[in-house]
């Protein structure tokens, strides 16, 4: 993966290459399928710890084809779980596929949280509660003015996953987080904005190079200004997220 001291791979479901310090992972379809998948799960994660130990990175920004994250990739992934079970309409959160994604995206979240350089996310369209969630641990967030938080977990009467409930009071408060989990409504970039949920809105397009042109300011930070912060910073986040996920664990048996 790491190719001449850079940042590089591609295959279906992924993409990963270098611009100017910023390395940039792209989902480029079938995310919930790279979540479940144990092969193309470990590619994933391993692209992470590439970006941490290559000394060319100075951030890193994940983001997806436009639609990837989006409802009908949610629909499609729990459908197919409902017909196996052959119980149509019941939730499936006990079923084998759905922990083993719900498990492997916690791991995704505890990188993302503990990653030692800059995190960010891009975010595009239709957002479900996984993967909104999981760019909550993030340290900044660049939504597309199209960009919406899609609470799909509601329809299916699934608890919401990718640690949003973990994460989502420390931003707006328990009363308002409660608010946006139990009404199940849509939540625009702009609302996003005002609540300090993403860093900033910008337009559709060049989305990609929007983003890594964001991130440019902090890549001339030194790399132990911003190691330092993010331990002080996370402190007590890794510690809750950890107990946060054994109570989710014990909820799934």
């Amino acid at each position: 993966m790491n190719q001449a001291g850079g940042f590089a791979y591609e295959d279906v479901s992924l993409k990963a290459y270098m611009s100017d310090g910023v390395a940039v992972l792209r989902i480029q379809a079938d995310s919930f399928a790279a979540l479940t998948d144990l092969a193309e799960s470990g590619r994933f994660l391993a692209l992470f710890h590439e970006a941490e130990v290559n000394t060319q990175v100075r951030a890193l920004l994940l983001l997806s084809r436009p639609g990837v994250f989006a409802d009908n990739e949610y629909e499609k992934f729990i459908c197919h779980e409902e017909a196996a079970l052959g119980k149509p309409g019941q939730a499936t959160h006990l079923k084998t596929q759905v922990i083993r994604h719900i498990n492997t995206l916690n791991r995704v979240v505890t990188q993302i949280a503990d990653f030692k350089k800059i995190f960010a996310f891009g975010l595009q369209q239709s957002v479900v509660t996984p993967f909104f969630g999981a760019s909550l641990a993030a340290d900044f967030r660049f939504a597309c003015r199209d960009m919406f938080f899609s609470p799909a977990h509601c329809r299916h009467g699934l608890h919401p996953t990718g640690a949003l409930p973990y994460f989502l009071p420390r931003y707006v408060g328990q009363s308002k987080a409660a608010e946006i989990l139990f009404k199940g409504e849509p939540l625009a970039a702009a609302a996003a904005l005002k609540l300090g949920l993403v860093t900033e809105v910008l337009p559709p397009d060049d989305f990609e190079q929007r983003c890594i042109q964001a991130l440019r300011p902090w890549c001339g930070l030194p790399g132990e200004v911003i190691l330092s912060s993010k331990l002080l910073l996370n402190q007590a986040n890794r510690q809750g997220l950890k107990r946060y996920f054994d109570t989710e664990a014990a909820l799934l048996h």
